[in-house]
């Protein structure tokens, strides 16, 4: 026989069916934190603002400048960061 289920039956100086709530309570207790913490931590992250990401610029070989070989390494390219400007 299972020992919580004697200490669940024994009279004592509280009522059995305060045990038997109290064990309910804190069973459902620890079946439900997870879940509700699962949620509360993805409505924090929804809060979140969402980092600045940085602005890349590719732009068109110049024929003035690039001829020949070098047309095949592109154009001028340009990475800005905007948290940097705050």
């Amino acid at each position: 026989m299972n020992a919580d289920a004697v200490w669940l039956a024994r009279f004592g100086d509280k009522d059995w069916r305060h045990h038997l709530r109290r064990w309910a309570q804190d069973n459902k207790f620890e079946k439900t934190l997870k879940p509700r913490l699962d949620i509360e931590e993805q409505r924090w992250h929804a809060a979140q603002l969402l980092p600045p990401t940085p602005v890349v610029i590719h732009e068109l070989p110049d024929d003035e400048l690039q001829t020949g070989e070098s047309r095949k390494l592109g154009g001028a390219m340009e990475i800005k960061s905007p948290w940097a400007d705050q």
